[in-house]
């Protein structure tokens, strides 16, 4: 029987209080990440040339008293996770650890960082009462082929932060 290797990634959320929104914004503007999908990588084989990819999904939701069409514009940040560095992000295993990343699409050239982020734009429609609506961005993770490890359970926990 052959050894499996499972990675996982755990996403927790985290927003930021409405009372920290820029001036800029309607009154009252409030966005929140209400759900997130995780980011599965499923069975990682070590002697794959392919590398192993998961895709997941962030919902962020923003509401704001509006008198006319509006765009909330936000920025999602996500932490480096335990290796301490976006750049070499790393799933904790048993014995090892398994480098991976996440990136901002599935081109893989730019990885989702705590600083620049991920942004977008919620419309909300100009109704003159309180409006609210979502938008839905995506993380694109990949671990690269033929990475010597052990069979087991890799993990990592990542936080996403949204500044509107």
């Amino acid at each position: 029987m052959r050894p499996r290797f499972v990675a996982a990634l755990a996403v927790s959320v985290a927003a930021l209080a409405a009372g920290e929104a820029r001036a800029a914004n309607p009154l009252g503007t409030n966005c929140t990440l209400p759900s997130s999908t995780a980011l599965a990588f499923g069975t990682y084989n070590p002697v794959s040339t392919s590398p192993t990819t998961a895709i997941a999904s962030v919902v962020v939701t923003c509401s704001a008293i509006v008198s006319v069409a509006t765009n909330i514009t936000f920025v999602l940040t996500l932490n480096a996770g335990s290796s301490g560095s976006v750049t070499n992000r790393t799933m904790i295993g048993s014995s090892n650890n398994l480098p991976y990343n996440v990136y901002e699409s599935a081109s893989y050239t730019t990885v989702w960082d705590n600083t620049v982020g991920v942004s977008g734009v919620v419309a909300l429609p100009g109704i003159g009462v309180l409006a609210s609506n979502s938008a839905t961005v995506y993380g694109y993770g990949r671990i690269l082929a033929a990475q010597p490890v052990a069979a087991g359970l890799y993990t990592d926990s990542l936080t996403i932060t949204v500044t509107f």
